[in-house]
């Protein structure tokens, strides 16, 4: 029997959220409501670019919010935000970019916005970043995860993503924990098994060869990662470990792949969303 729909402020670890760069940017964003709904995902993301591009094209804005209604499907998930502690307040872009994720909330009562770095100061500093950056997001409902993204960024784990949220202290502050980047940064479970599960407000899952494929890191997460189940990351020991926290995060799949860009939307939402299934039901 299927789950009745959710709005994206209640969904929860039972919850599977599509998240935007499982497909090209050249797929609509109303193709991707409609092929989230008929895999069984309750919820989707979107990235500020694929928002930028909908106004700038009212006709697809327009079948956008139709596929949203036909489909009762919620809009859960923003990214991304950058620039948010500089050193220790925000810059000119981010403020800009602010704009965009707090009209998205108000619009859709969006759950959730992602933030990566750099910071620039101290961690003193980029804390205070991080939780005015919550505040502002409270006001309109949001929850603010900061992800570790090593090589690209100068926050590249997990653990000093977390040495930050817990210096900001900001009841909606948190991390978004994002399996490739934890394998391409310490491959170390023990790091998810040290945060308290409450703290982790977003999750993003995939899998991958263990190896780059290629040496530059933006273009190898955006080309290499694979189906949950379907590489060689540690993914079995990442769920007990996610399980044992207890996080009320929901189910993210994050999938960017050459291959399953090219191929149809269908195919590579059902992929993804099935490879998480059977690793977590094999976990139970």
């Amino acid at each position: 029997m299927a789950k009745p729909p959710k709005k994206a402020r209640d969904l929860g670890p039972d919850d599977f959220v599509w998240d935007y760069f499982s497909r090209s940017p050249e797929d609509s964003m109303a193709a991707r409501v409609y092929a989230a709904e008929a895999t069984g995902y309750d919820a989707i993301g979107i990235h500020l670019g694929g928002w930028a591009s909908m106004k700038d094209r009212p006709e697809d804005l327009e079948k956008f919010n139709q596929a949203l209604e036909d489909t009762a499907m919620p809009l859960a998930n923003i990214e991304t935000l950058r620039g948010w502690a500089s050193p220790n307040v925000p810059d000119s872009q981010c403020l800009r970019m602010e704009q965009e994720v707090w009209e998205i909330a108000e619009k859709y009562e969006s759950r959730y916005v992602q933030v990566i770095g750099n910071y620039t100061g101290s961690v003193e500093e980029a804390a205070e970043g991080f939780g005015s950056l919550c505040d502002r997001a409270a006001d309109h409902g949001l929850l603010v995860g900061l992800e570790a993204v090593p090589e690209m960024t100068n926050i590249e784990t997990l653990a000093f993503a977390y040495e930050i949220i817990e210096r900001a202290n900001r009841d909606n502050g948190g991390l978004c924990f994002d399996s490739w980047h934890l394998t391409r940064s310490t491959n170390n479970v023990s790091d998810l098994e040290s945060i308290p599960g409450e703290k982790i407000l977003s999750t993003q899952w995939n899998d991958g060869p263990l190896e780059k494929v290629f040496d530059d890191y933006y273009t190898d997460t955006l080309s290499t990662r694979l189906p949950p189940g379907h590489g060689e990351f540690s993914l079995s020991d990442m769920i007990l470990a996610f399980r044992s926290i207890g996080s009320p995060a929901p189910i993210g799949l994050e999938v960017p792949s050459r291959d399953l860009w090219e191929c149809p939307i269908l195919d590579a939402a059902e992929m993804s969303i099935q490879g998480m299934k059977s690793l977590l039901e094999k976990q139970q």
